[in-house]
């Protein structure tokens, strides 16, 4: 017995042993290539619908960047799993990857120099989650170089520049009744965007309306759904209609559940924007738009990544 047991023990070193040298023998270090590459990063959605808001806006880059080679990546890893497991169908890619992925990829492909754009709406998590991406590569690959466009609502200015395009998207619209834009909302500090838009959309007309999913961010009072209603409420004359659309980069999971859903139930606080607003009486009108399908919205965030381009 005790032969058999030395006899497993000496096999089970050498099996690690071979197992040890195996690895080593076919880990080899990566040669940098000279390659300059673009990669676009946004959620991600299984949704049909925002895929062509995704082509446009990569139809949008493509036209700016002729010739050069651009590639995608997701943030979302609950949406790339889901993918992966091929949920979802029409034209939804199954070999989608995360930031860190694509750009390890693209080394392996000879690219050394990313210059990556922030499809975000706003900095906040998900920026800050691709910044650390982007320090992962450089890390693991001494020697690449990374540059990052900002997201759409960075800056005071780029606030000004979408109330503007957004305010003359729905000037016809906001004609007919008050406005509401549904963004997504964080605790993140970078939060406060929402409000500021909202400010600067006043500014083209009192009817345009922020607010944001949850109302989970820098002011709840001012962002929720429950808190527009009531500013609604309060509008002399009182309006009989409202439209409302997402800002957000694509009308995905949020704009179909979160605000044009019809989830049945009686907790208000469950209910999507559709239904607390017919349940305050008024008629509801949607425009299922993302604001990667306006151009001059994408123009922004090319725009962006113009600044940052490695020359």
């Amino acid at each position: 017995m005790n032969l058999i047991k030395k006899a497993f023990c000496v096999c089970g070193a050498a099996a690690l042993m071979f197992t040890s040298c195996e690895k080593d023998d076919t880990t080899k270090p990566i040669t940098l290539g000279d390659k300059e590459g673009i990669l676009l990063v946004t959620f991600g959605s299984t949704y049909e619908a925002p895929q062509a808001t995704f082509n446009n806006m990569d139809k949008a880059a493509k036209t700016k960047y002729a010739g050069e080679e651009i590639r995608w990546g997701y943030t979302s890893t609950d949406i790339l799993n889901k993918l992966r497991k091929g949920l979802g169908e029409n034209g939804i890619q199954k070999d989608n990857d995360t930031p860190e992925e694509a750009m390890t990829q693209m080394v392996k492909d000879g690219y050394a120099k990313f210059n990556v754009q922030s499809l975000h709406v706003i900095p906040g998590e998900e920026y800050d989650e691709l910044l650390e991406a982007n320090e992962k590569v450089e890390k693991e690959f001494p020697g690449v170089e990374i540059v990052v466009g900002k997201p759409l609502l960075d800056s005071d200015e780029d606030i000004k520049v979408v109330a503007k395009i957004l305010a003359n998207k729905f000037n016809d619209l906001v004609t007919m009744g008050p406005v509401l834009f549904m963004g997504h909302g964080t605790p993140h500090a970078a939060d406060d965007r929402y409000l500021k838009l909202d400010a600067e959309l006043k500014k083209l007309n009192a009817n345009f309306f922020v607010g944001t999913v949850e109302g989970i961010g820098f002011d709840a009072g001012t962002t929720s759904i429950g808190a527009i209603v009531t500013k609604l409420q309060a509008l002399t004359p009182q309006p009989t209609s409202v439209t409302i659309t997402p800002l957000m980069s694509i009308a995905g999971d949020h704009a179909n559940n979160d605000m044009n859903g019809n989830t049945g139930e009686i907790d208000v606080n469950e209910q999507s924007w559709r239904e607390r607003l017919v349940g305050a009486g008024y008629t509801v009108n949607s425009v299922m738009k993302g604001l990667g399908d306006y151009d001059e919205i994408n123009q922004i965030w090319l725009n962006h990544l113009e600044a940052v381009k490695i020359k």
